[in-house]
């Protein structure tokens, strides 16, 4: 089997880059044939057959279906995954020896269960190869446990974590950081376990609350709701057992943003908002900055289906403004993660609105400034600011450069539950018949596909 051929290669998915490639050859197709075919972008699929990046699972179903392997290439991506469990093993056992303090036998018997059941957690969640429901659950489960209750565990070093994670979920591929923040978490919770001084354990669960506010993200990009949702509940939790009033009112924010893009409800995601705009009882504070942004959204989308006046919207966009300008420094000066609330989030938010509601002329304006202020890095937000931009574009009539503005902003990018909303409302904006055009229908497939195409 070719996928032997590669087994000298330490790296764990070099062997399922083999046998990809094999296949590719043997169904005589190139790299942009078979990105045509499964949607994902074709350099993603080169990085594959290099075994220098994990496929996700959608991916592994969708290379089955085009090059119809008999269940060789799931077969391989078994293997490669079981090498990564060894891997992460060696990891946790050098972490837990490095960390751990000694314990008499019979709670070490005890929590050496757990670690078990953590080690073979971490094990599935090491990769976005597979990423099993019951393991995110299990894990937060036992983070919920814990956090129902060592001194100084260098929570600047663990601050300064959290605030990388909130960079990298806005610029890296969607979806990847899952594995990395489920340790984390086993981390933390061994801390928690410890019964920390009442100031150290307010901090630990500050972490756990961003870091599971970076996990249900990341759950949502990649559409595993239910495990999504229970992230959530675990940082609200954790945030408000910390005391921490302004996490408190991000952490619901980002809940009800989350949860808006998922399908909820719009009244659901508008009492979660009314709920944390009580808590933030007019403190001023990025939570709070995008509570009002969200609000916003959700009335325009409200108003662009006809069951609401763009009037609401306009009006929770002065709040949204009214909010930012009584921002502390240290908000507004956070341009790359999902933590401030800077200008360009101002402009970004602002172009959505009026884009919905049909402020053609204060759309474009705000588009123009909010191009001017994104940091490169920041890929996702640029996507779905082009999109803004098509949207835009049809409203003004202009049908043609706007579809094939969206069709490019799309290019190459994952259609995560937010953007697949946003290119539904698109279509949505479309007069009736242009919906028969080739490009409307290519949209209409995006938006219903389960599948989603490569990562930026």
């Amino acid at each position: 089997m070719a996928g032997q051929s590669a087994t000298n290669d330490q790296r764990p998915w070099a062997a399922f880059g083999a046998v990809l490639r094999m296949w590719r050859g043997r169904r005589g197709l190139s790299l942009r044939q078979l990105a045509e075919r499964i949607r994902w972008d074709h350099s993603v699929i080169g990085k594959w057959e290099l075994g220098v990046n994990p496929p996700s699972p959608d991916a592994v179903k969708a290379l089955e279906g085009v090059l119809d392997t008999g269940g060789e290439l799931t077969e391989v991506a078994l293997r490669a995954q079981a090498m990564e469990v060894e891997r992460l093993r060696g990891e946790i056992r050098r972490l837990r020896s490095r960390t751990l303090p000694a314990k008499p036998q019979d709670a070490e018997d005890d929590d050496h269960m757990q670690r078990r059941a953590a080690m073979q957690i971490l094990a599935a969640l090491g990769t976005t190869a597979v990423v099993p429901p019951s393991a995110i659950q299990t894990i937060l489960a036992e983070v919920n446990r814990a956090i129902g209750d060592r001194d100084d565990f260098g929570l600047d070093e663990w601050e300064r974590t959290v605030w990388e994670y909130g960079f990298r979920t806005n610029s890296g591929p969607l979806g990847a950081l899952i594995g990395e923040l489920t340790a984390d978490l086993v981390e933390v919770k061994r801390l928690l376990d410890g019964n920390p001084a009442p100031s150290v354990r307010a901090g630990l669960l500050r972490i756990v609350a961003c870091l599971n506010q970076v996990l249900a993200g990341e759950l949502t990009h990649v559409q595993a709701l239910p495990e999504s949702r229970q992230a959530h509940v675990t940082a609200r939790r954790a945030a408000d057992a910390s005391g921490d009033r302004d996490l408190r009112v991000a952490v619901r924010a980002g809940q009800a943003w989350n949860a808006f893009a998922s399908g909820e409800h719009p009244q659901i995601v508008l009492r979660r908002l009314d709920d944390a705009m009580e808590i933030a009882n007019g403190a001023p504070s990025a939570g709070l900055a995008n509570a009002h942004a969200t609000r916003a959204f959700v009335l325009a989308v409200q108003a662009a289906a006809g069951n609401g006046d763009g009037e609401a919207a306009l009006a929770a966009l002065h709040d949204l403004r009214d909010v930012f300008e009584r921002l502390p420094g240290s908000a507004t000066e956070d341009e790359l993660t999902i933590w401030g609330f800077s200008e360009r989030a101002l402009r970004f938010s602002e172009a959505h609105t009026f884009a919905l509601v049909g402020r053609k002329q204060e759309a474009d304006q705000a588009i123009t400034q909010a191009f001017a202020l994104y940091p490169p890095e920041l890929v996702h937000g640029l996507a779905n600011l082009r999109l803004i931009e098509a949207h835009n574009l049809i409203s003004d009539h202009d049908i043609p450069q706007g579809l094939d503005h969206a069709m490019t902003s799309l290019q190459g990018a994952p259609i995560t539950p937010a953007r697949r909303q946003m290119t539904r409302q698109i279509i949505n904006a479309l007069p009736e018949k242009a919906r028969a055009l080739p490009a409307a229908q290519e949209l209409c497939a995006l938006t219903t596909a389960g599948a989603s195409p490569g990562a930026v």
